[in-house]
C-alpha cells in the first residue's frame, strides 16, 4: 500500500481496507485507531498515521486475532511488535495443533463406528445400533424358553 500524505475520508479508507465505515468508527471509539479529524462539514478524515494504524489492525484481524489481543500487542512495553506477534502466533499454532489432534481422534472414532455398523449383519431388531456403540448386541429378542416337562408315560391298558 502506498504511503498517504493527505488526509483520507472514512469512506475512502474503509473501501481501501475492505471494511465498513462502521468498523473504522468502532476501532476509533475503542482507541485502536487514533481519533479522526473533522472537516468543516464534519466528515471524518484520517491522517497518514491513522491510515497506517488502521491497516495494521485490519491485517492483525485477518490473522484471526481478537481486538483484545490486538490491543495487548499494540501496548508499548519495550518489546518489538514482531517479537510479541511471534509469541501470539506460536500460541495459536499450538492451540490449533491440539484442536486438530482432538478432531482427528473424533474422526477416527466415528469412522470406526460407522464401518462397524456398516459391516454388522442386521439382526432381527431393525433398530439395532449396537455395533456403532461398540457393544455386544442385546437387541435380538431372546427365544422364549419352553418349560421342560417330564416325558409323558403312556399308561398301559388305559
Amino acid at each position: 500500500m502506498p504511503a498517504f500524505s493527505s488526509p483520507m475520508l472514512i469512506g475512502e479508507l474503509a473501501k481501501l481496507l475492505g471494511v465498513t465505515s462502521k468498523t473504522l468508527r468502532h476501532y476509533e471509539s475503542i482507541g485502536l485507531v487514533p481519533p479522526a479529524e473533522r472537516t468543516r462539514s464534519s466528515y471524518r478524515t484520517y491522517s497518514a498515521e491513522a491510515v497506517r494504524r488502521a491497516r495494521l489492525i485490519i491485517g492483525l484481524r485477518s490473522l484471526g486475532l481478537t481486538l483484545d489481543t490486538i490491543r495487548t500487542l499494540l501496548v508499548a512495553d519495550g518489546r518489538p511488535l514482531r517479537q510479541k506477534l511471534l509469541g501470539v502466533l506460536d500460541q495459536q499454532i499450538q492451540e490449533h495443533a491440539l484442536q486438530i489432534s482432538v478432531l482427528q481422534g473424533r474422526y477416527e472414532d466415528l469412522n470406526a463406528r460407522y464401518h462397524a455398523l456398516l459391516s454388522e449383519r442386521p439382526s432381527t431388531a431393525p433398530d439395532c445400533i449396537c455395533a456403532a456403540l461398540m457393544r455386544t448386541c442385546d437387541c435380538t429378542p431372546a427365544r422364549p424358553s419352553v418349560p421342560q416337562t417330564a416325558p409323558r408315560i403312556k399308561a398301559i391298558g388305559r
